[in-house]
């Protein structure tokens, strides 16, 4: 069973997204730090914590400067306010073990789509057995404000049973643009694997982590292979896909291309 980290820090994620787009402009790392500070609104002492938080998990520094990667670039420069979201969720995912594991549980079935408070206080128990009760407790209250802010649940209370309520959202409907980043970020950045099987693209992380089901997952693949940003191989009994484009950073520049026309 996997163990699930603690978490301690949620995301701000109207502030987040401002913060990163700055570094369009600017990419000195202290006038970053600083800019960041600024539009956090939290007391000093807290801004310099979810500031560090953001370093770790967003960016990437050379010589006291901001490398402007293909995740910058594309949360900066679409237009599409959800695709920005889904885009910062989705690397939040990645860089943060304990939502990996909490939403493939989601998605496998292990963790149902509506779990009163209590239940989701067992299940970390079971998982965070090497720590305290009020390090559960935290990570909780952390895990389900980051789920909420990003819209992957909804919050409710039953005044009758005295009990919060979590939903997942059945509705999640990434931007076609989200899931075609979030796959070329896993197979480039992650797997290192840019030319899968049919099976190992269709079990991708990805769709895990953005909780989409099988059905949507065939439409987005589709979409992918009619746009030139995916092909599909069979020779035989064997199916395999290709990424056509040759870097993360050449599918970015073609997708702002592809949106611009």
């Amino acid at each position: 069973m996997d163990q699930i980290l603690p978490m301690s820090e949620r995301v701000p994620v109207d502030e987040t997204i401002q913060a990163l787009e700055y570094i369009r402009y600017e990419r000195d790392k202290d006038a970053v730090r600083q800019y960041f500070e600024d539009v956090m609104p939290f007391s000093e002492s807290t801004s310099i914590k979810y500031r560090r938080r953001l370093f770790e998990r967003y960016l990437v520094l050379e010589e006291g400067q901001v490398v402007y990667t293909p995740f910058l670039e594309m949360l900066s420069e679409i237009d599409s306010y959800q695709t920005k979201k889904e885009i910062l969720f989705y690397l939040t995912v990645v860089k943060t073990v304990t939502l990996q594991i909490v939403l493939k549980d989601i998605y496998k079935g292990l963790l149902n789509k509506r779990f009163t408070k209590t239940e989701l206080i067992d299940y970390l128990t079971q998982r965070m057995t090497e720590h305290k009760s009020s390090s559960i407790e935290k990570t909780l209250s952390v895990l389900t404000t980051i789920l909420k802010d990003f819209n992957i649940i909804s919050i409710k209370e039953d005044p009758i049973k005295n009990e919060t309520i979590y939903l997942v959202n059945e509705r999640l409907r990434p931007t076609n643009e989200t899931v075609a980043f979030s796959l070329y970020y896993e197979f480039f950045e992650v797997q290192d694997n840019r030319i899968p099987t049919t099976e190992r693209l269709c079990n991708a992380e990805t769709f895990q982590y953005l909780l989409i089901d099988h059905f949507l997952e065939d439409r987005y693949i589709k979409w992918l292979v009619a746009n030139n940003y995916l092909e599909f191989y069979k020779m035989g009994a064997n199916e395999q896909y290709q990424f056509t484009c040759s870097s993360l950073n050449d599918f970015v520049k073609r997708v702002m291309a592809n949106v611009e026309e």
